[in-house]
């Protein structure tokens, strides 16, 4: 085959290439989900990325290609009428997927790009429909419906961006965040909060996980919606008042550890779901009463394709249009079944439990040093210091599943904090800041009076070096692993602090 019969097989199924490939990237993009939360499939977030980065820059090409292959017709002719039915499903395409949103924070920042984006991509598509369609009712009503979708879910984009930034977020915050405690509780000064929260932790509530239970469906509904509340506040550093505080202390004691970091970890599936994926925007009352009608609709337009005649047209642009039909519906229904094929499997349910995963991430300043001095395969092969730090970040970073041990010494410090070292507001102010720990250092506190970066760096060193020093444990085996369990997760803490920072930042 020549040149010349290249390009004319080029030109020919140039647009149903470019229209199956966008709808082969959606697909990609419903499983986004599941790669960025489970870690055994983190090495796979680079397939992720490139079909984030890539889906709209595919479907714009491919409606761009559209117009200007009926542009250069004078008339409309039978042979290529059939793919101005493309146009609504690239539309969807353009719109994205619920499971992401953004695949950085950065992403958020730019929803009113994405708002032009929207309406010039519309107003293209809208007059490339408009102008060329020719065909029988029924291909028409089946395009119009999946044009209502496709509209529908485009714009729905911006604003899950623009809800998802942290201007947003922080304008969202409800100004009455007394709303909920008790009445004598409404207005809690520093003395009285300390008062009444020393009582609460010395009370020594016996923890069950009954105490979770919630019999009534309403009082489950606020209950999720006080704990989105209290962790959005958290994260975008919104300091809560003293009735929150004692009301969360007073939930979180009544709860064993297990269900302690049970709801830790639902905090952060949902702080994840906020910043990455269209949460924010899809769980309002509109967001609702907009993704209601979308399955029926799209069941409603392929119904029609089917019962309409497309005698006449191409066989591979009619294959290609049951194609793009048929896949749109599937995909309405795809994220329902794969929660009921993989919730038997261990593996994926953090992801359908609501829950975060128990691995953390581990990354050594001593190995990354000796990979500088002897480079393995992997990192001669990466020509460019970008593609190295890539390697870094995600191919040499472990996981370790130590998050519910550090979450209960986590959770043991502070209720030691408040039994010993809290006496009064002073003693709170002071346990909050650190000063305790300051104390304990002795002669080494100068290493948490420095930049934090540079405290980071010393104390991962530290902790590091002294993993391997000999010791001599305490007599008794409980105590000799309590003391080798305390070792360990302190050193996954280190390298956990390691694996999140820059290690080109802090070598400079």
């Amino acid at each position: 085959m020549g040149i010349s019969s290249a390009l004319e097989w080029w030109d020919e199924w140039q647009l149903r290439i470019l229209v199956l490939s966008s709808l082969f990237v959606y697909y990609i993009l419903n499983f986004s989900f599941t790669v960025r939360r489970l870690p055994e499939l983190r090495r796979l977030k680079v397939v992720i990325w490139i079909a984030y980065i890539g889906s709209d820059a595919l479907a714009i090409y491919a409606l761009a290609t559209l117009f200007n292959r009926h542009k250069e017709q004078t008339t409309t002719t039978t042979s290529r009428a059939l793919e101005v039915m493309w146009v609504p499903v690239l539309l969807i395409h353009l719109g994205g997927h619920q499971t992401i949103s953004a695949y950085s924070l950065e992403d958020n920042e730019l929803w009113k790009r994405h708002v032009i984006t929207f309406v010039s991509q519309v107003t293209v598509a809208l007059y490339v429909f408009c102008k060329w369609w020719s065909g029988e009712k029924r291909l028409l009503q089946a395009a119009v419906l999946l044009f209502v979708i496709g509209i529908l879910k485009f714009s729905q984009k911006p604003w899950a961006l623009k809800t998802a930034c942290f201007n947003s977020m922080l304008d969202s915050v409800c100004v009455d965040l007394n709303q909920g405690t008790r009445g004598e509780e409404q207005d809690l000064s520093l003395e009285k909060y300390v008062s009444k929260a020393k009582e609460c932790v010395l009370e020594d509530i016996k923890e069950t996980a009954q105490a979770e239970k919630l019999s009534d469906i309403t009082e489950i509904i606020n209950r999720e919606r006080s704990i989105t509340d209290y962790t959005k506040n958290m994260f975008i550093d919104m300091s809560a008042p003293y009735p929150v505080r004692l009301s969360e202390l007073r939930s979180f004691m009544q709860l064993d550890e297990d269900n302690a970091h049970n709801r830790l970890q639902h905090c952060l599936a949902i702080i994840f779901g906020l910043l990455y994926s269209r949460m924010g925007s899809a769980m309002t009352p509109l967001g609702i009463l907009l993704s209601i009608p979308i399955p029926s609709i799209t069941i409603a337009s392929v119904v029609l394709l089917a019962k309409s005649s497309m005698d006449g047209y191409p066989k591979n642009d009619v294959r290609v249009t049951y194609i793009l039909y048929w896949g749109n519906a599937i995909m309405e229904f795809l994220p329902l079944f794969l929660t009921y094929l993989y919730l038997p499997f261990k593996c994926c349910r953090p992801m359908f439990s609501g829950r975060w995963h128990d691995m953390v991430s581990q990354c050594s300043l001593m190995s990354f040093s000796a990979r500088e001095r002897k480079p393995t395969i992997l990192m001669k092969l990466a020509i460019f210091s970008s593609l190295r730090e890539y390697l870094n970040m995600h191919w040499y970073i472990k996981q370790e599943p130590e998050a519910r041990q550090i979450t209960g010494l986590v959770r043991q410090h502070v209720k030691d904090g408040w039994k010993q070292d809290i006496k009064d507001a002073d003693g709170y102010m002071r346990f909050n800041n650190m000063s305790t720990f300051d104390t304990q250092l002795g002669h080494l506190g100068w290493s948490s009076s420095v930049p934090f970066d540079h405290s980071v760096l010393l104390w991962h060193m530290a902790t590091d070096l002294c993993f391997y020093y000999p010791v001599e444990f305490p007599q008794g085996e409980q105590e000799e692993e309590e003391t080798r369990q305390r070792s360990r997760s302190s050193r996954v803490i280190s390298n956990y602090t390691w694996s999140t920072s820059s290690p080109p930042v802090l070598r400079c």
